[in-house]
């Protein structure tokens, strides 16, 4: 099986299986550096990648001067890569089985907002402005249910359900689909939006499904969602960093605070592996089983 067309072929099937396109990115980066590595000591078939092929590379990486995330990355779309064939039935072995990821020991967490200067930050948009009240209902709803970036941006009208009062994740991370609930903020200033303001954008694009657009029927853009909240946080005068993943860091690390299951917040995040959730068990004691409406903090407003 020749190198280039088996990496080819896997970053086909990562799109296939609805990863987001800077994941991608990402992978397709990483992997032409093992690409140019196996390629530099005349391996051109995978099946000739042994273990110690594998080590000796992630010895490379390691001497490099990277950080240690990044060190990382260099190693996990390698081990995605085999573990693909062997599910594929195209290797009997990984040669990446027992190989570990450089990962940062003691890695501190991202920034995340209190609860002051999250409800700061929900209360600069102008609500006597149409884009206010799309701004405002964008943020509650990042708050609200803690979805990516990029399964904002994919939500079509449909995917709102007022009378379950939750949302459909039809476009989320590694094609698994969920449901999250929306809180009574959420919930008013999307009715709000949908009611008054997205009828009279999408006039100029009737077939146009998606949930969140521009003034002329367009949708709106993750680039344009990231520049939204990089304008009301400092509007808002808040220094630490803010951006639209900010919200999801900062939901789930208030419902653990406020005593949330962990299990019950790994479903929320979608999170396929309960490790990558308990990083914000780090942010306080929880020793209390409670629903979203139960620790929400906007889950008394209305």
């Amino acid at each position: 099986m020749d190198v280039v067309v088996v990496i080819t072929q896997f970053k086909q099937q990562l799109k296939a299986h609805g990863y987001a396109p800077s994941t991608v990115r990402c992978y397709s980066d990483y992997l032409r550096s093992f690409k140019r590595y196996l390629l530099e000591r005349k391996i051109t078939d995978i099946k000739a990648v042994t273990a110690n092929v594998v080590t000796d590379y992630q010895a490379l990486v390691m001497s490099k001067p990277y950080a240690p995330e990044t060190k990382a990355l260099h190693i996990r779309p390698v081990k995605r890569l085999f573990e693909y064939l062997v599910e594929e039935n195209r290797l009997l072995i990984d040669p990446t089985e027992g190989i570990v990821e450089t990962r940062r020991k003691g890695r501190k967490l991202a920034p995340v907002l209190t609860v002051e200067q999250m409800q700061k930050l929900l209360e600069q948009p102008n609500l006597s402005l149409r884009t206010g009240i799309r701004d405002r209902a964008i943020m509650e709803v990042l708050y609200s249910t803690a979805i990516r970036l990029d399964e904002l941006v994919h939500l079509e009208v449909y995917h709102v359900d007022f009378a379950d009062k939750v949302l459909f994740i039809r476009k989320g991370k590694g094609r698994r689909q969920r449901v999250v609930p929306l809180g009574k903020q959420a919930i008013s200033f999307l009715k709000e939006y949908l009611t008054h303001i997205r009828p009279r954008w999408v006039k100029k694009q009737p077939r146009q499904r998606r949930l969140f657009l521009t003034y002329s029927g367009n949708t709106l853009t993750g680039n344009a969602m990231r520049s939204l909240v990089r304008t009301y946080r400092i509007s808002a005068k808040i220094t630490t960093p803010v951006s639209p993943h900010t919200f999801r860091r900062t939901c789930a690390t208030h419902l653990v605070q406020q005593g949330a299951d962990i299990r019950y917040v790994q479903k929320l995040l979608g999170h396929a592996d309960l490790k990558t959730t308990q990083i914000y068990t780090r942010t306080a004691p929880m020793d209390v089983k409670q629903t979203h409406n139960q620790t929400h903090p906007n889950r008394d407003k209305s």
